[in-house]
């Protein structure tokens, strides 16, 4: 039976992503589904807000396979891509618009052409409390650990973390209050909740395309790696080069332009020389994908 090294660094950090991912989706199905069982607006807008979180842990699991390949035999990676990122967050932040931008319809159509309001149950501020505590006890766990797993965005964490805290005490607040007979406060509560919700949304995004999914990188890695690629690539002309950073590893594509009728062994040849030079000279951790087009005749 074959022997594998275990990568304790990957394994620890995996620990920590799915710690991550398993509170977030327990604080979202909590919140949900007791905001609807006690009729608590507010409530079930707050556990949309963690819809957040699972994202970010899903990217950050992605992430860390990339950083870290698996060495098990037979076990199965997840296969990264930027498009899948993408898209990934392009889904997941179109389906957090459109569940606060309903919420918020439908809470502020009740208020206004409907002459009964009900108040939520107490039991909302009970959930509502439960899932603070909750988080602040995790916040203290995780904010020891985030900066150790580079595959994350520790800043982004931290703020998830903390306004998901402070959304629930606001709802215990909001609950016991509207209990007393001021009814539409959690009505109120909720639309705000849903308009916060919606313009982080477009925040975040915003962010994810400039930041998170910058394909670019520095321009001096940029002009190192093409300098590199254009001596060692002799035989071959570089039409388009892409540099993105995956947590810590940097993913390069090439597309090299050779003669028509040039053997693949040639070819061969100078991807071997490309990936070779890259290696020595380019220190940092990085991956290399090289497509080849034959050039052209003029």
């Amino acid at each position: 039976m074959k022997k594998f090294k275990l990568d304790i660094a990957k394994e620890n950090k995996e620990r920590f992503a799915y710690a991550l991912l398993y509170f977030f989706m327990l604080d979202f199905i909590v919140k949900t589904v007791f905001g609807v069982m006690s009729a608590s607006k507010s409530l079930l807008v707050a556990g949309i807000f963690a819809l957040f979180g699972i994202l970010i842990a899903v990217a950050t699991l992605m992430r860390i396979a990339v950083a870290h390949p698996s060495v098990r035999p037979g076990r199965r990676e997840m296969l990264f891509t930027q498009g899948k990122l993408e898209y990934m967050v392009l889904f997941g932040v179109s389906a957090i618009i459109a569940l606060a931008t309903g919420e918020m319809i439908f809470s502020t159509g009740h208020m206004v052409f409907f002459h009964t309001l009900y108040p939520p149950e107490l039991l909302g501020a009970w959930i509502a409390l439960g899932t603070a505590v909750v988080s602040l006890v995790f916040m203290g766990i995780v904010g020891n650990k985030v900066a150790a797993v580079r595959e994350t965005d520790a800043h982004d964490i931290m703020f998830i973390l903390e306004t998901n805290f402070i959304l629930s005490v606001v709802t215990a607040v909001v609950v016991v209050v509207a209990r007393m007979g001021a009814y539409i406060l959690d009505y109120a509560c909720a639309i705000f909740a849903a308009v916060f919700i919606v313009a982080y949304s477009v925040w975040f995004l915003y962010r994810a395309f400039n930041g998170l999914m910058d394909a670019s990188c520095d321009k001096e890695i940029i002009s190192t790696v093409e300098r590199h690629v254009r001596q060692a690539g002799r035989g071959a002309e570089l039409e388009a080069l892409r540099v993105n950073k995956v947590g810590h590893v940097y993913e390069i594509v090439l597309i090299l332009t050779v003669i028509k009728d040039m053997p693949v062994s040639e070819a061969k040849k100078i991807i071997a020389r490309i990936k070779e030079a890259l290696r020595i000279k380019f220190l940092k951790p990085h991956e290399i994908f090289v497509g080849m087009k034959p050039m052209v005749e003029q």
